[in-house]
């Protein structure tokens, strides 16, 4: 009994700490929420003294700071940008989230959840909303939350859901995130009904190709059936892709592993990508990972793959042995074909610190201005995506490349980042 007594003892004394810092984190992450929108203003009374509209103005501010917290903190812009837009409506339109959350009694997934449902609404709308599911989020999980916030928001909301909607259609995307392993996510956002039909047909034509001798779990079944025809194009076949064939329900042993018949008779990647190979991978010398461009590190074995299948090649090496023109000077603003090519596989993506957005969706940019005399060279030209590029044209950034390859970024409140590439390719 005292051995109980004692475990019981140590059970709470634990559970205690474990609330009193999570209640603490919530306060941490209130006061950043301050600190986030007293920087958004500081940029923005900046921004006023410039010409422009008040909406440009803000939104410049919010670009801005959500540049600088990227770097900062060393998060991604699409993240530091959330965070600028909470901060903004926790401290100037929900302070009683905001205090909220400042007493612990909630966590920063339940503020932005309360604030997602915010969004839109009449500003007396949003405080009835506000008055009736703070008591809510106190006492229950995110998800619970965000089920009773959506059913309250349609019953309140002015606007028709239907209308809505139709808005909200709008803003349908697809977006690809990179995971380990030679992996990576693509996520959808589309109308719920047609998600949910999409859902029900996958689980379908995956139940229908489901048999005795596949050894695939429904979840690769769904997958596969989605890569075969949005690759190639074609109804599911059930191919494994390089998943092992041939066995059987009884059969426990580890099945022979084979390519699918897709995959040697057609390539299943019919989209332009840029895959760099080392030579020496390429002819089977060793197995040293290839790169997919915007993504990083991909298997040898998959590098060859595609390579076997890819209608030509070019030939990117350091510049002495390939002969790639690296520099025109003054002679022509463009850049010549051959130094863009080396310049995509050297940068791989925007140059601004922590960006990812893959080069081939970026401006090759001269890091000194062509009217400032800047050379169309090897060692004044990387890639900005098409946000740093204009807050590079606006000069709230700076950027300067020291040496071929390595960008130093200054930020709108003067700190310095070093951005730099593999030095086999600078």
């Amino acid at each position: 009994m005292q051995k109980a007594a004692k475990h019981l003892s140590q059970f709470d004394r634990i559970s205690d700490r474990i609330v009193s810092l999570t209640a603490d984190k919530a306060r941490i992450e209130a006061e950043i929420a301050v600190a986030t929108e007293d920087l958004r203003r500081l940029f923005e009374d900046r921004a006023m003294q410039g010409s422009g509209s008040a909406s440009r103005r803000t939104n410049i501010a919010d670009t801005t700071t959500a540049s600088e917290l990227a770097c900062l903190l060393r998060i991604t812009e699409r993240s530091a940008h959330r965070l600028v837009q909470h901060s903004a409506l926790l401290v100037n339109h929900h302070p009683n989230t905001l205090e909220a959350l400042r007493s612990g009694s909630i966590s920063w997934a339940h503020a932005t959840t309360l604030l997602h449902e915010y969004a839109g609404l009449p500003p007396g709308t949003a405080v009835n909303i506000e008055k009736t599911l703070l008591p809510v989020a106190e006492a229950t999980t995110v998800p619970r939350l965000s089920y009773r916030a959506r059913t309250l928001r349609t019953t309140l909301h002015p606007v028709a859901l239907d209308e809505r909607a139709r808005t909200a259609r709008s803003r349908r995307r697809v977006d690809f995130e990179p995971a380990d392993d030679a992996m990576a996510w693509l996520h959808i956002h589309l109308p719920a009904t047609d998600a949910a039909g999409i859902d029900t047909r996958l689980t379908d034509a995956d139940r229908a190709l489901q048999g005795p001798g596949d050894h695939r779990t429904l979840q690769q079944l769904r997958t596969d059936v989605v890569m075969d025809l949005l690759l190639i194009g074609a109804s599911p076949t059930g191919c494994n892709h390089g998943l092992p064939h041939g066995g059987s329900a009884e059969n426990t042993s580890t099945p022979e592993w084979v390519d699918c018949p897709h995959a040697s008779a057609a390539p299943r990647v019919r989209a332009h990508i840029n895959v760099t190979v080392p030579v020496l991978t390429l002819l089977g010398v060793d197995d040293a990972p290839a790169d997919l461009e915007g993504y990083g590190p991909i298997p040898a074995d998959v590098a060859r793959r595609l390579a076997a299948h890819a209608p030509s090649f070019t030939r990117l090496l350091t510049h002495p042995e390939s002969g790639a023109v690296l520099s025109v000077g003054r002679t022509t603003y463009a850049v010549p074909a051959d130094l863009k090519k080396w310049l995509r596989v050297r940068d791989r993506t925007c140059r601004h610190p922590g960006c990812a957005v893959p080069a081939a969706r970026c401006d090759l940019d001269h890091t000194r201005p062509w009217s400032q005399q800047g050379t169309t060279a090897h060692n004044n030209l990387a890639h900005l995506c098409r946000k740093h590029h204009m807050l590079k044209s606006e000069g709230i950034w700076h950027y300067r490349q020291p040496s071929p390859g390595v960008l130093t970024a200054i930020s709108p409140a003067g700190r310095t980042y070093r951005s730099t590439v593999d030095p086999l390719l600078a």
